[in-house]
């Protein structure tokens, strides 16, 4: 079935006493593209988070984020390092002073130096990390995996009612291109009646419009492609998961047929289905770049 590009998901895991918290959102893309926004002790693991994605989605512009909260520091496997408190309060002092500056040094000023905080050296706690991130990833995942197969499924319903229609005006087509066969014949007798008055009769010119004519009436190969192209759609779109460049490109080949049908018509019904097919075929093109 079809998944739609567009979602959301979260999840949470415990570690110790604290909980870690991932949401992934996920947008409308040409190809996969990821960002992540996290938190410090999870930041070494960027790499193996986007890995994760990739297993899991195909196309789209996803966001995903981590974060820690804990009461307890050394449980979200972040310390503080002391040297570098001191260093930087060393040079935050100098700059003050040299600044004529009389504010008070805070906590705030501190917190602009991601330096003072590092994460837990311990291998060990550092594998445990990584554990609890892994899963924590994999539910958010696989509860955005669900909302877009959701979101796939209405999309697909409402495509497949489109294609429907198509194919319903492909037979209207086919049987007024019919109907108009016997008219369009007195037209091509009258043609060629009026090229046999000529003196000056060319056979190859007469060859050659009569093939233009008859080639004018016949509508056959272009309603054969554009119903196979329809039934093509419906399968894709029921069968498989990844759909949405194959579905461009199907879009694209029933425009060009029902082009053609339009150039040929010489008919107002005929001219006024196919104009109604072309409407309906961009709003099939709209809903595809909702598809993974």
């Amino acid at each position: 079935m079809a998944t739609s590009m567009t979602g959301l998901g979260s999840a949470e895991v415990p570690i110790k006493n604290s909980l870690i918290t991932a949401e992934v959102k996920s947008f409308n893309n040409r190809f996969l593209e990821v960002s992540c926004r996290l938190a410090p002790p999870v930041t070494p693991f960027e790499k193996e988070i986007k890995d994760l994605v990739r297993q899991s989605v195909q196309r789209g512009k996803l966001y995903l984020s981590i974060s820690i909260q804990g009461d307890n520091p050394e449980d979200i496997g972040l310390r503080i390092n002391p040297q570098k408190v001191n260093a930087i309060r060393q040079l935050l002092e100098e700059l003050r002073k040299t600044a004529g500056i009389s504010e008070a040094l805070t906590l705030e000023h501190f917190l602009k130096f991601s330096e003072i905080l590092e994460p837990a050296a311990e291998a060990d706690e550092a594998d445990a990390l990584w554990e609890s991130v892994k899963r924590v990833v994999n539910l958010a995942l696989e509860s955005l995996q669900a909302m877009r197969e959701d979101e796939g499924a209405a999309l697909a319903s409402d495509m497949a009612g489109r294609v429907g229609f198509l194919a319903r005006r492909v037979d209207a087509i086919e049987t007024l291109a019919k109907e108009r066969v016997p008219e369009a014949h007195q037209k091509m007798r009258e043609r060629i009646r009026q090229l046999i008055q000529d003196n000056n009769l060319d056979e190859n010119r007469l060859h050659l419009e009569i093939a233009l004519l008859a080639d004018r009436i016949d509508m056959t190969e272009e309603c054969v492609r554009l119903r196979s192209h329809c039934e093509l759609f419906t399968r894709t779109l029921q069968n498989e998961k990844i759909v949405g460049k194959k579905l461009t490109f199907l879009l694209q080949e029933m425009n060009r047929e029902v082009n053609t049908i339009c150039a040929k018509a010489n008919h107002s019904e005929i001219s006024h289905t196919a104009m109604e097919m072309k409407e309906e075929i961009e709003k099939l093109r709209e809903q595809v770049q909702n598809l993974e």
